[in-house]
């Protein structure tokens, strides 16, 4: 018997002919697949009602949903309702399994209805999402009676009594999808579908659109507008098409690892295959995305403020700008003969400072022609005067969110345009320039009024906060370049200088534009209780002004950038380079003398704690103790943590001979280790500090053994004694979920001992870690690893910084590495730098000398590469 044989007809042609769209399309033919997909799916429903035979009562068998609107994607549920103009007759309940049996068993996703007219009209009403489901009817086969004696009651007793409730409720669901599915116009995996700016807003203009209609109200719309948007949709359905395409299945969340395959089938093919190419198709490829999407979420969001405001109370506003007026939907010219440019900014500066949008008409007069306002204000001082009180006032993220939209902000600033949809393809920048650029000034903004819990005071004392705002403006307009930094400060330096402003001003932007990743970099890659890190800091601001202007605009723009660049462990890392830096400035640099002092007073607080009753430290141990550390522990560790390392060696030394009284010699003491944890300097982690017995890999089976256990890494302090003692401090994220705490450390040092002993391969346990399905793997571009040596940058240690895309263990795999060529690791941090996993180690070689042998380190970055390549 043929697989096939149970199937109908209409059924096995249905199939035969989807496989043949399925070929096509994945052979790079996604343009016309929505239409043919359904057009295949109608046909079956005909043929399938014919073979079922003549029946006995009037039906109208309708499509919904997305099929109604003749969407379908390869993953589309596929929705129909069996409709009855009075009553739901026997036989209605045999006749629609006998049309979609045949699909179930094809495999396809089917929603399906058995109701009568009274009962859809009774439902709309109740529940917008079946009125939603309704709006895209669509009569397959049946009775045109049936279907129009629907469509009329649908009209009249629904959308025109219920429309107003209808977009009251679509308001409230668009609140839930933002929470659930996030803003897709700025995500770095937009959701397609739900996500605000998807293809759910282009409907809502659709379905509210024809509320309007019904109701009798003026469209918000004109037809060449609606035209647009129905190629945005159309862009975005080729989109999801060929993202089920790509997955294989159905979803519409676009993950790093299918956006490469999915801009290949939307025709955006990289010229070579190299790791670059490939990455800038796909760059291309989203910034097209993120165009459409904006476009239709500026849409749904005009209709709703025009169509259907919000009625608050709140008293409008009086605009001080001629032929300017505000009225509930928005700011609007009282005359479109009388636009100008000065009263077109000054649109922009009212909605600023009152949080009302220009209306979708004022826009429409700017965006037909934004190049001839612009000509008017371009290169005016008064025209930055403007747009810095645009950029200071409360709502300053509705005005720009205007002024982009109206392509205005570009065509006055053609280096804000040229950079505005470019979208770096990576896990570390969650917006492309523009949004990017806005959202830093907004937040500096927002610091500069007061609003930041910590900012606030500091930003309440820089002198001219104007320069602040120029450098948020300018700080990533060098985008694309090289040396963006450079290349930003002579945007800024030109600009600044056609726009008449004075030599001292524009210096100040150029510099914090030029320096605005320094605090950033040197927190995250540099040992911080080396006096050099903060002095160079200090050194290059050179006043606590400007020192407190880059700590704000690196605040303002790693908060912009997403959440790989800000966090409470980056947070904590800038405030503690800041408060060092600002201290060297105030008071000067730590004189020899000083040091010394410092040293002194370190020892002699631990001593006095040590003979205080009940500290569990002898003075004799910790005199021992101290003169075996190595110096730099005192300064870059508090009296309090150095009397922790004390008694925790002491245990440890006590353990070690415990254990050698209990085993041979030459196994005696291997693999014991002690850990105490504490919390960490930033929210959600904590300190542990783990002492051993130095070892050839012992900081990598350190490493090994916390990742093994779910821990994320995020920065190791190593401290190795005179004596052969190691105390390593590492700086991890909270345990997962439903796990102890306590129970997690104990776990570690039991992992520790038997990888040391030789009863644990931690190298393979991390392996069935990362290909176990229960192991959440971070969805990121797979890109090409990167490994720096830097011989000069620190006089006592030679710095490697690998970045690679990130994976359990991958610590694990660089300390190993390292170990192999003999090279003692003095300091870790792990941060992410371009969406990449990036470790930063200071090593140093056997002899304590910084690494500077052009062939070893040649090698040393060789085998980085490759244990740093993806798996």
């Amino acid at each position: 018997m043929q697989p096939d044989s149970h199937l109908p007809e209409s059924a096995r042609r249905l199939k035969q002919a989807r496989a043949h769209l399925w070929e096509r399309a994945k052979a790079g033919s996604v343009g016309g697949f929505a239409w043919e997909y359904t057009h295949l799916v109608d046909h079956y429903f005909e043929d399938r009602v014919r073979e079922a035979g003549e029946q006995r009562f009037g039906f109208a068998l309708v499509a919904v949903g997305g099929y109604g609107r003749g969407r379908l994607c390869p993953g589309s549920d596929i929705d129909v309702l069996l409709l009855f103009s009075s009553r739901i007759p026997s036989g209605a309940d045999t006749f629609i399994k006998a049309l979609l049996y045949p699909l179930w068993d094809l495999g396809l996703d089917l929603g399906h209805g058995v109701r009568t007219i009274a009962d859809c009209v009774s439902l709309a009403r109740k529940d917008f999402q079946v009125l939603a489901s309704l709006m895209d009817a669509r009569p397959l086969a049946g009775d045109a009676d049936v279907f129009e004696h629907f469509r009329a009651t649908f009209e009249t007793k629904v959308l025109r009594k219920s429309g107003a409730t209808f977009a009251e409720s679509l308001r409230e669901h668009n609140e839930t999808r933002l929470v659930q599915y996030g803003d897709a116009t700025g995500m770095l995996e937009p959701e397609l579908k739900n996500g605000l700016g998807g293809l759910r807003d282009g409907q809502q203009v659709a379905w509210l659109s024809r509320v309007l209609a019904t109701m009798g109200r003026d469209q918000v719309f004109l037809p060449e507008e609606l035209s647009r948007l129905r190629d945005d949709q159309a862009f975005l359905n080729r989109v999801r098409t060929a993202l089920h395409l790509s997955a294989g299945r159905k979803t519409d969340r676009l993950f790093f690892d299918l956006q490469p395959p999915t801009a290949r089938l939307m025709g955006f093919v990289p010229r070579t295959d190299s790791p670059e190419d490939r990455g800038l198709a796909v760059e291309f490829f989203l910034s097209r995305l993120h165009q459409a999407m904006t476009r239709i979420k500026a849409m749904r969001e005009a209709l709703f403020q025009e169509g259907f405001p919000v009625k608050n109370g709140r008293a409008l506003p009086n605009p001080s700008y001629r032929n300017v007026e505000a009225g509930p939907a928005g700011l609007f010219f009282r005359s479109q003969s009388a636009v100008t440019p000065d009263n077109v900014l000054g649109a922009f500066l009212e909605s600023a400072r009152s949080g009302l949008p220009l209306t979708w008409g004022a826009r429409r007069i700017v965006r037909s022609n934004p190049g001839r306002f612009a000509g008017g204000l371009v290169d005016r001082s008064e025209t930055l005067s403007i747009l810095v009180e645009i950029f200071l006032a409360p709502f300053c993220g509705v005005a720009c969110q205007g002024l982009v939209e109206t392509r205005l902000l570009p065509a006055i600033f053609p280096e804000f345009g040229d950079v505005e949809h470019l979208i770096q393809f990576n896990d570390y920048h969650v917006h492309p320039v523009g949004r990017h650029t806005l959202a830093t000034v907004a937040l500096l903004s927002s610091f500069i009024r007061g609003d930041g819990e910590w900012t606030g005071e500091m930003a309440s004392g820089i002198k001219d906060p104007v320069r602040l705002i120029l450098a948020g403006f300018f700080h990533d307009l060098g985008k694309g370049q090289p040396h963006h930094s450079g290349t930003g400060a002579e945007i800024a330096r030109e600009v600044l200088a056609r726009y008449g402003r004075k030599p001292e001003l524009i210096e100040d932007v150029a510099f914090l534009v030029e320096h605005h990743l320094l605090m950033p970099k040197a927190a995250t890659r540099h040992d911080l209780s080396d006096e050099r890190v903060p002095s160079d800091v200090a050194g290059v601001a050179g006043t606590r002004d400007r020192l407190d202007m880059l700590y704000l605009l690196s605040v303002a723009d790693s908060m912009a950038t997403g959440p790989r660049a800000w966090n409470s462990w980056t947070r904590s890392l800038l405030g503690e380079l800041y408060f060092k830096a600002r201290k060297l400035l105030e008071h000067g640099p730590l004189a020899e003398p000083d040091a010394a002092k410092q040293l002194a007073d370190t020892r002699q607080a631990v001593l006095d704690a040590a003979r205080v009753d009940g500290s569990g430290l002898d003075p004799d141990f910790a005199e021992a103790g101290m003169r075996a550390m190595p110096t730099r522990a005192f300064f870059a560790l508090s009296p309090e943590a150095i009397g922790t390392h004390l008694r925790l060696v002491k245990r440890l030394w006590d353990a070690v001979a415990e254990d050698r009284m209990r085993k041979p010699s030459s196994i005696g003491g291997k693999g014991v280790n002690l850990i105490e944890a504490a919390p960490g300097k930033a929210e959600n982690t904590f300190e542990l500090t783990i002492a051993a017995v130095d070892q050839p890999y012992l900081f990598a089976t350190l490493a090994g053994a916390i990742s093994l256990h779910g821990l994320n890494i995020l920065a190791a302090d190593i401290f190795t004694w005179k004596d052969g003692t190691v105390v390593d401090v590492f700086t991890v994220a909270e345990p997962p979920e439903n796990l102890f705490a306590e129970e997690v450390w104990a776990r570690i040092s039991r992992s520790v001992h038997y990888a040391l002993t030789g009863k644990l391969d931690l190298a393979a346990r991390l392996e069935e870690r990362r290909l176990s399905p229960l192991t959440k793997g971070r969805s990121a571009p797979k890109l090409r690893p990167l490994v720096t040596v830097d011989t000069g940058s620190s006089d006592f240690h030679t710095i490697v910084e690998v970045a690679a895309t990130d994976r359990t263990g991958f610590l694990f795999d660089m300390a190993r590495t390292l170990a192999a060529h003999s090279l003692s690791i003095h300091l870790a941090k792990i941060t992410t730098i371009k969406g990449r996993a990036a470790d930063v180690f200071h090593v140093r070689t056997q002899d304590g000398q910084r690494l500077l042998d052009p062939e070893r380190i040649e090698r040393l970055r060789a085998d980085l590469l490759e244990a740093a390549s993806p798996r």
